[in-house]
């Protein structure tokens, strides 16, 4: 089933499975509320849905769907799978507009019928809706050049920070939660692993300090 020009967020593997296999061209969106980078290409992602109503626009929150996010190799975010006639074409991982535009455009298809399906740039990839946005991020990106000169001493300190973190254990885990109440499936699954190996190691919970989960995601 298409979305009409509207994203349709899964809230489980069965609903995805369906709507992948109901619809000829799927694009899914796997983010992370507290993610910026995912909030931006939700955007991109929003307004292609509109030139493309005639595919399916799905969104999976990564963490809230670990059983989704494991059966799709999703290990950060943002991350697309990119779905046609049933089968994974394509995927896609960063925030990367025109990229995003031009693999939603081969999957399904033309925007209208006087452009090609394949197209050879973002101009003819996309239609009017998502270039608008796209030109609107590039001109915040440039802005936000400035502010990040100005942040170095931040970024080093963190550096700093996290260097430290690496080196107080020969095996150092970032993983949301504690090795005892991990909060995803990919960290419970690396807990396991060392567990069962032996493995002495220590960890970080990033879900309590966001400017080192923006860092290792």
């Amino acid at each position: 089933m298409a979305s009409g020009g509207a994203v349709r967020d899964v809230g489980s593997p069965a609903e995805l499975e369906a709507a992948v296999a109901g619809a000829r061209a799927v694009a899914v969106h796997f983010w992370a509320s507290w993610c910026e980078a995912s909030k931006q290409m939700d955007e991109v992602f929003a307004h292609l849905a509109v030139d493309f109503p005639h595919a399916a626009f799905l969104r999976v929150e990564a963490e809230e769907q670990p059983e989704i996010s494991e059966a799709y190799g999703v290990t950060a975010v943002p991350y697309f799978v990119f779905c046609k006639e049933g089968k994974i074409v394509d995927t896609l991982e960063g925030v990367n507009p025109a990229s995003l535009a031009n693999k939603v455009a081969k999957v399904a298809g033309p925007a209208s019928v006087a452009e090609s399906a394949v197209p050879a740039s973002l101009g003819v990839a996309a239609g009017p809706a998502v270039l608008e946005n796209i030109q609107k991020m590039a001109q915040q990106n440039g802005s936000s050049a400035a502010e990040s000169t100005n942040s170095g001493s931040t970024q080093d300190a963190l550096n700093k920070r996290l260097e430290q973190l690496v080196n107080s254990h020969p095996v150092f885990l970032f993983m949301k939660g504690t090795p005892e109440q991990p909060r995803c499936g990919f960290s419970r699954k690396v807990v396991n692993i060392l567990k069962q190996e032996g493995v002495e190691f220590g960890s970080f919970d990033i879900l309590t300090d966001n400017d080192v989960r923006e860092v290792v995601n």
